[in-house]
């Protein structure tokens, strides 16, 4: 029967790790709970990661006069604006028993990468023409709306974390008339009997590209984990275990985005006068964006992963002189002093001799349990054996306890055990019992013991 222990440094440690005040934030961002598929063996946290980049792209151009030497020429210039959204969702899987693997399987559709870019955009006019000997000339801004709300977006999901080569989108734009002036309005009445006009049309084109590089994961001190970064898909860690009921370690992915595209300028200018015409001979001005590649790092989470600790404070058990056909029952407690359920066997290298109470023993955290071993002597003699504990203690995943006993009285010629007197139940463990059939004790302690071999050794395949 499970009993409250009496609490020593590390249950009291536990407490107050597990005891938070109510409205009072955890020290963590995520906990990690039991993986679906290993919920002995591994404990999985979700992570959810997103970041905004609401600055403007760093870019700026200026066509300067075009076309040069012309009558007519246009001064244009823009700068374009950028918000680009990056959502990461996967976890951080940590399995044991020897040491922690550490993967980051990402969700399946749970990345989104987005944009939403806007455009500003400034023309100047000049005339340089001559009729009939007579010189004209002007220059000034061609007026128009200045703060076009011209825009281009694009929105995508995908799985995983976007490993290389990336996740890639773009979109583009039909061309927009953002101008269309008289000529009347533009020179007055600087050219008499002038007349033509501005225009201006523009389209735009925009790539983009996120790509995770690497996840980070770190302890709380900051220093990197044993086994480094996490580089690709299907990617493998790994930390040391300093022992306790629990481990904390910082992730946050790190990545980029490129930018990529074109803005088309198509400009429109003509003028008529005395019966003469003059237009620009340019029908798209293409002016692509300088390749950017920005840094896309994100905030840190810090994982708690909760971890069981079985506690054996027993080392070795003595059962004193027991007389053939009768037996000693001697309970030791089990005391889970982590913040994960355990699950332990319990059993024995002499199962003739010795026999378990409790081949299965659960216990939630703080909580001891009692288990028992019988010593139950068919023969006249002194006995050792040794009681093997396999758990899902990732420090310590086979513990063993040490057995003794000295059997007498019985007759030499019955020491197979037939004829015994039949054994009478002892008091003295608060324990549930299970069943053990003599006949298979044997075999079924070998089988059990090869499951505890295998627990103590087996290595968690990485995804």
């Amino acid at each position: 029967m499970p009993r409250v222990a009496a609490l020593p440094l590390a249950a009291v440690a536990l407490g107050a790790v597990m005891a938070v005040a109510p409205g009072e934030a955890a020290a963590y961002d995520v906990l990690a709970t039991p993986c679906p598929d290993e919920l002995l063996t591994c404990e999985s946290a979700a992570l959810r990661y997103e970041r905004t980049n609401a600055l403007p792209i760093e870019f700026d151009f200026d066509t300067g006069w075009v076309p040069a030497n012309s009558p007519l020429q246009v001064h244009l210039w823009a700068a374009v604006y950028a918000n680009t959204q990056v959502r990461l969702q996967g976890s951080l899987d940590t399995a044991w028993p020897q040491v922690f693997d550490l993967t980051t399987p990402g969700k399946p559709g749970g990345g989104n990468f987005s944009y939403h870019y806007g455009l500003d955009v400034g023309a100047q006019g000049a005339i340089h023409i001559s009729v009939f000997g007579q010189d004209y000339s002007w220059v000034g801004d061609i007026p128009y709306v200045p703060q076009i709300d011209f825009q281009v977006q694009a929105d995508q999901e995908f799985d995983g974390w976007g490993w290389d080569p990336g996740v890639s989108m773009s979109s583009s734009t039909d061309a927009v008339r953002l101008a269309q002036v008289s000529i009347g309005d533009i020179v007055g009445g600087s050219i008499p009997g002038i007349d033509g006009g501005f225009e201006l049309d523009v389209a735009l084109e925009v790539g983009a590209n996120y790509q995770t590089d690497r996840i980070v994961v770190k302890d709380v001190d900051g220093v990197p984990v044993a086994g480094g970064d996490v580089t690709e898909e299907g990617g493998m860690t790994s930390t040391a275990y300093p022992g306790g009921p629990s481990i904390e370690l910082n992730v946050h992915p790190e990545g980029s985005v490129a930018y990529d595209g074109t803005i088309h300028l198509i400009p429109a200018f003509y003028v008529e006068l005395l019966g003469q015409s003059w237009s620009i001979p340019i029908a798209d001005i293409p002016i692509g964006f300088p390749i950017t590649n920005d840094p896309w790092i994100f905030k840190p989470k810090r994982v708690h992963v909760p971890l069981p600790d079985l506690v054996v404070e027993e080392v070795a058990i003595d059962f004193g002189s027991v007389e053939v056909g009768q037996k000693n029952l001697e309970p030791f407690p089990l005391f889970n002093a982590g913040e994960a359920k355990i699950v332990a066997t319990v059993l024995t290298d002499d199962p003739t001799n010795f026999e378990v109470f409790d081949p299965t023993v659960e216990i939630e955290p703080g909580i001891t349990v009692d288990s028992a071993i019988r010593f139950v002597p068919k023969k006249n003699g002194e006995f050792t054996a040794k009681v093997l504990i396999g758990s899902n203690d990732p420090d310590a995943p086979v513990q063993v306890v040490a057995l003794h006993g000295v059997a007498f009285g019985g007759a030499e010629e019955n020491a197979g055990g037939m004829g015994e007197p039949k054994p009478s139940e002892e008091a003295g463990c608060d324990c549930s019992a299970a069943g053990q059939t003599s006949g298979g004790g044997s075999a079924g302690g070998l089988m059990a013991i090869a499951g505890v071999a295998l627990l103590a050794t087996r290595r968690r395949r990485p995804r």
